[in-house]
């Protein structure tokens, strides 16, 4: 019987899986995917694609050589500029609140693209971007902000994220080479002038939103929201010293929300069985030269509201990041085995100098290893 009962489930489990297949066969080519934001103060970003199969995850086509305006109704007209690999931008000082706007695109292959004519919406201010320890030791972060005029009710967020990290150790020695063989032949003192030492001590890393970060208080009487942003594990190195959450906020429209909802969706739950299958998105821009060829995006345009925080290791409490490091005590004649190793600092003396010295993983040396840069952000005190 329990024989029986297993080979029902399984059969039942092969049979759900079932392939989507999308009701609208895609040119070889691609749809054209227009993604990005226009700030009414400056500046614009879109990047221009080429929708892929969704089986593909492999590969992306980028649309180069597009020519991309901003448009009035007041027959002005902003130049996007390329720069590189689909991503087009320009960077005005503000647009007119009181005109509408349209994004148009003409390919390099002559085909023309324009989105609708949309007012310039207003962001209220952000109240505040908080923090909270939770009882797993991680912090919450999160954003509040109202409209007292009730006029939002949609909004996004964009999150940037720096902090800094130091390296474990200092080292004082280097390795010594063979002039003409370059082979390692034992160790040497490492002094100031021959190596940016202190750029190895000291580095930032950083990282933007990736996923798309929406709020809606429509279902609520005045318009008023908390909104989570970017939590952090407890124990992990963005509190390990000075951590910086810096937030854009934007306004939308209902229609602008709701197909980002969409794209929220899909880009989160497709590949689940047990979830929904991809929603159609039906933005904004259309096709001008192919009326019956669909395109994906949808062009919204805001003012944004800006707020950034700090937040120090030793407000957190018992933040206690620790990175992993290997260590060896070497002896100079086989200096050369342990070339994996970053030398440190003399652990034995003798009359001819070191005998022995402590050798570090080199990550615990050299800070940039671990995926940061040692230049100093222009915003960090």
């Amino acid at each position: 019987m329990r024989k029986i009962f297993y080979c029902c489930v399984t059969i039942l489990l092969w049979c759900c899986k079932n392939r989507y297949e999308p009701p609208v066969k895609a040119p070889a080519t691609g749809y054209l995917v227009i993604e990005g934001y226009i700030s009414a103060d400056g500046p614009a970003e879109i990047r221009l694609t080429r929708s892929v199969p969704l089986d593909d995850t492999a590969r992306l086509i980028n649309e180069t050589l597009a020519r991309v305006e901003l448009q009035g109704r007041d027959n002005s007209t902003y130049v996007l500029t390329e720069k590189g690999q689909g991503l087009y931008s320009y960077n005005w000082q503000s647009l007119n609140p009181a005109q509408q706007y349209r994004l148009y695109i003409k390919t390099r292959e002559a085909k023309e693209y324009a989105s609708d004519y949309v007012k310039v919406k207003t962001a209220p201010l952000i109240d505040n971007v908080s923090w909270v320890q939770d009882n797993t030791g991680g912090v919450q972060i999160s954003v509040d902000t109202h409209d007292p005029n009730n006029n939002t009710w949609y909004y996004r967020w964009t999150t940037e994220e720096t902090w800094e990290y130091r390296s474990y150790y200092y080292t004082s020695l280097d390795f010594k080479k063979d002039p003409i063989t370059h082979q390692i032949i034992g160790i040497q003192w490492r002094y100031p002038d021959m190596s940016p030492e202190r750029g190895w001590f000291i580095c930032w890393s950083n990282e933007n939103s990736t996923n798309l970060i929406l709020g809606s208080s429509a279902k609520l009487s005045i318009d008023s929201i908390h909104k989570p942003l970017v939590y952090i594990p407890a124990n992990t190195v963005k509190l390990g010293v000075l951590y910086s959450l810096y937030v854009k906020q934007y306004a939308l429209d209902r229609e602008e929300y709701e197909f980002l909802e969409k794209m929220r969706k899909n880009s989160e739950e497709t590949g689940n069985i047990f979830g929904r299958q991809p929603a159609e998105l039906k933005g904004n821009v259309r096709c001008l030269t192919d009326v019956k060829e669909p395109v994906i995006g949808f062009i919204g345009i805001a003012n944004r509201q800006e707020k950034r925080i700090w937040i120090r290791r030793n407000e957190v409490p018992g933040w206690q990041y620790v990175f992993p490091c290997e260590t060896e005590v070497v002896h100079v004649d086989s200096a050369k085995y342990y070339s994996m190793y970053m030398p440190v600092s003399p652990v034995e003396y003798d009359a001819s100098g070191i005998v022995k010295y402590l050798a570090v993983t080199p990550t615990c040396v050299d800070c940039r290893l671990r995926g940061g840069v040692n230049v100093k952000p222009s915003f960090w005190p």
